[in-house]
């Protein structure tokens, strides 16, 4: 089976994006969203649209954060839309204080949306809340920059130590923030972080498996290939020999 063209296939033929939606209503704790170039509201589930004090999704179409949140995390939600969409990078669990007017903080993530042509028409992005960060509201800068260094110097030595150090905090509080935000640990975190680097590299490069495991911060072969294997249950030859069979397939 060409299962490239079946999943293509099959996705042609959707023609409403309504059992997809009640998908997302039924998540409880995560809020999702879809906007415009312009910061316009698109897409909401429920729990975003309760976010909004609203009923329903459509109350908050063509509308912005500004009609909805305080005017500063307004400003604050915009800044993280333009900069994915100006960039073209997603952020990934980035912390920043919640929509509502409280000392509760949320974990992020927003990746640009594009339309058929490649341009970039908006973006899309989800959110929760994170309980037990009320005392320390200063913490999410800290955490943000934190994993901000993680994914600009995946490829560089990562210590523990060294990562407590930049967020002002001891190794223990380190590890029981990342349990808490992201449910996992630092080292996990590194490791999956280095493993998606790993796949764009595998993609789209001809670089040896052993330079890439090097390139992005693993420094034994074979440690490079058991984490691959964990994390996407495939080698990494055979991952990259699958894609290249899927891109022929469409080429």
């Amino acid at each position: 089976m060409n299962t490239s063209r079946f999943q293509s296939d099959f996705l042609s033929q959707i023609s409403d994006v309504a059992p997809f939606r009640q998908l997302l209503d039924l998540v409880p704790d995560v809020a999702f969203f879809i906007k415009d170039r312009s910061g316009r509201f698109v897409m909401q589930n429920r729990r975003a649209c309760e976010y909004c004090q609203v009923e329903h999704e459509r109350e908050t179409l063509g509308k912005t954060d500004y009609d909805f949140f305080p005017k500063d995390r307004a400003a604050l939600y915009v800044q993280g839309d333009q900069e994915v969409m100006q960039s073209g990078k997603p952020i990934v669990n980035a912390v920043a204080p919640a929509p509502e007017s409280s000392d509760k903080m949320i974990v992020y993530s927003k990746v640009p949306v594009c339309g058929k042509g490649g341009r970039i028409i908006g973006v899309a992005g989800i959110h929760r809340i994170v309980d037990g960060l009320r005392d320390t509201p200063h913490w999410y800068g800290r955490f943000s920059k934190v994993i901000d260094h993680i994914h600009k110097h995946y490829g560089e030595e990562l210590d523990l130590p060294g990562l407590a150090a930049q967020a002002g905090v001891s190794q223990s509080q380190l590890e029981r923030r990342f349990q808490q935000l992201l449910g996992t640990s630092p080292g996990e975190y590194i490791l999956r972080v280095r493993i998606s680097a790993s796949r764009s590299l595998l993609e789209n490069s001809d670089r040896t498996i052993a330079d890439i495991a090097q390139a992005v911060g693993f420094y034994d072969h074979s440690h490079f290939t058991r984490t691959f294997k964990r994390v996407m249950s495939c080698s990494p030859k055979l991952y990259r020999d699958h894609h290249r069979q899927q891109t022929a397939r469409r080429g």
